[in-house]
């Protein structure tokens, strides 16, 4: 494609991938395959939400059993495999009170173990344990190519948080993906066209994950307020892989408009305060009278007395709003970014930003000044300093600056409650969908066209597995991967193409958009 054909900005992502299916039909590379193992592409997705259910222990823990009903309890669910064979390998559970070491397989259904072939194929007689959604096309018992019965443990019925939930705060893209060093069919192809032209697109297709992220928020603005949409946001924003679900949950257990109501009769001046309290109690985080350790220091006594202090008036508005006592909270987390220090900083949020108006309206205020024309540098410093610095929370006198959990000693020094690179995932990810939202519903043009000049000048952040699987894929070792992914706008576009090009298939080329046109423009094209 020549240069004098180049789209202009506001081509739409979808154009792109036609176009460049048509280019790589040119190319005659590759050939297509319908599906893997008889999985469609749009399932592939489900089963991957079913691993990471798997890989987070998202379950309420008391009392498992696998469909024999024998006891079952997960003590480590494993290391994601990235290569063939099981799921995950040198997972330990304990069924009976017998400890078993070895690999766990994921299923959609509980009839995938014999759909894929699994019982007469060696590599998964290590198998321990199949765990599956939900029943359907043949149930348990089932054996290992030995003949040997392998437990079973239907997953969904046990879920926690529930499956809305969790699929609302889980993002794929954050686990563990295979062959992170393969190369995509359309390497060449990315490697060759004009540099001006795959820009172009990488910024479409960021536009498109943004505008994906604005359709859910407003999906879930129906029946809610905007401010109460953020707020679901940014406390999914402040969970860990484990975790998202349970600080969303949290969000709607404590709905704003109520909280900031009862805010009134503890006293604004004790806002961040009467936020910790509200939030720590419905997490049943805070310690219950009398379970405290007995090496508290006077300091922590104090703070949780004011605490319960606060709490009492209104643990009868929430009492039936509990969440149940989980480890999920700190599953896998650094204790500087435990729970408890972001509930802490969340509460600093609330009472700097959702007392009086709409968020979105303060910050669409801030938006109006921003110049496109600036230079990149001046651009990342605007951003900066208008949309990140205000969602950092850096507050030395507050108890969780110093503090890792309830029972901790202080720390050396006092830490952030929230950081730059978790302020910069808010704004991001929570903030920038809400202003278009905010800028559609109020069909202001401007102030759309500004919230995506923000986005695509956006400083790119922490690269993640997903990133550099897709950066691999898509460029390999080729220069143009760095001279083109230098904005956070294009990293999400990796993501957006590995769904709309790549149908979510990590470990290869067989469900590739290029190649099934490729495949459906030859004569003898099988259907």
């Amino acid at each position: 494609m020549s240069s004098s054909k180049h789209p202009n900005d506001s081509k739409e992502f979808a154009a792109f991938r036609e176009e460049m299916a048509r280019e790589f039909a040119s190319l005659r590379v590759g050939e297509a395959v319908a599906s893997i193992d008889g999985i469609p592409a749009d399932a592939r997705s489900d089963e991957r939400l079913a691993q990471c259910i798997w890989f987070d222990s998202l379950f309420v823990h008391r009392d498992l059993r696998t469909d024999s009903g024998h006891s079952l309890e997960i003590l480590q669910p494993g290391r994601w495999n990235e290569e063939e064979g099981p799921d995950f390998r040198d997972a330990k559970i304990r069924i009976d009170g017998r400890i078993l070491t070895g690999n766990v397989e994921i299923h959609l259904y509980s009839s995938g173990w014999r759909q894929h072939r699994h019982h007469l194929n060696p590599e998964y007689d290590s198998v321990v344990l199949h765990a599956y959604m939900w029943p359907g096309g043949g149930a348990p018992p089932i054996h290992d190519s030995r003949g040997r019965p392998v437990e079973s443990f239907e997953m969904g019925p046990v879920l926690f948080p529930d499956l809305d939930t969790i699929r609302q705060t889980t993002h794929a893209e954050d686990y563990p993906y295979q062959t992170p060093s393969a190369l995509g069919s359309c390497q060449p192809l990315m490697c060759s066209l004009d540099e001006d032209y795959v820009a172009a697109m990488l910024d479409a297709a960021g536009r498109e994950r943004l505008n994906g992220k604005a359709s859910r928020y407003q999906a879930q603005a129906v029946g809610e307020t905007a401010n109460q949409v953020f707020y679901q946001a940014l406390m999914a924003a402040m969970g860990h892989k484990s975790s998202k679900g349970l600080f969303f949950l949290l969000s709607k257990r404590t709905p704003l408009h109520e909280t900031v109501d009862y805010l009134s009769e503890a006293g604004r001046e004790k806002a961040v305060l009467f936020f910790q309290s509200i939030l720590f109690h419905v997490a049943q985080l805070a310690p219950a009278p009398g379970e405290e350790r007995p090496e508290a220091d006077d300091e922590t006594r104090r703070y949780i007395a004011e605490l319960r202090e606060i709490w009492a008036p209104f643990a009868g508005y929430f009492s039936d709003r509990l969440i149940m006592p989980t480890r999920q909270w700190t599953s896998g987390v650094r204790p500087a970014n435990f729970a408890h220090r972001r509930i802490a900083g969340v509460a600093h949020l609330l009472a700097r930003w959702f007392l009086d108006e709409t968020v979105a309206g303060i910050f669409a205020r801030r938006v109006a000044s921003f110049d496109p024309a600036q230079p990149t540098r001046a651009r990342r410093q605007w951003i900066r300093r208008q949309l990140i610095d205000p969602f950092v929370v850096h507050e030395p006198d507050d108890f969780w600056a110093w503090r890792f959990t309830f029972s901790s000693r202080p720390a050396a020094r006092a830490l952030k409650l929230i950081g730059e690179d978790r302020a910069a995932s808010i704004a991001l990810n929570a903030l920038l969908p809400l202003l278009l939202v905010h800028a559609r519903e109020r069909r202001d043009g401007r102030l759309e066209d500004r919230v995506r000049a923000i986005f695509l000048a956006f400083p790119p952040l922490e690269s993640n597995s997903m990133v550099r699987h897709m950066r691999t894929r898509l460029f390999g070792d080729h220069e143009r991967a760095s001279a083109l992914l230098t904005s956070e706008a294009r990293q999400q576009a990796l993501f957006q193409i590995f769904a709309s090009c790549c149908n979510h298939n990590e470990s290869g080329c067989e469900d590739c958009y290029f190649l099934k046109k490729h495949e459906n423009r030859r004569p003898n094209a099988s259907i």
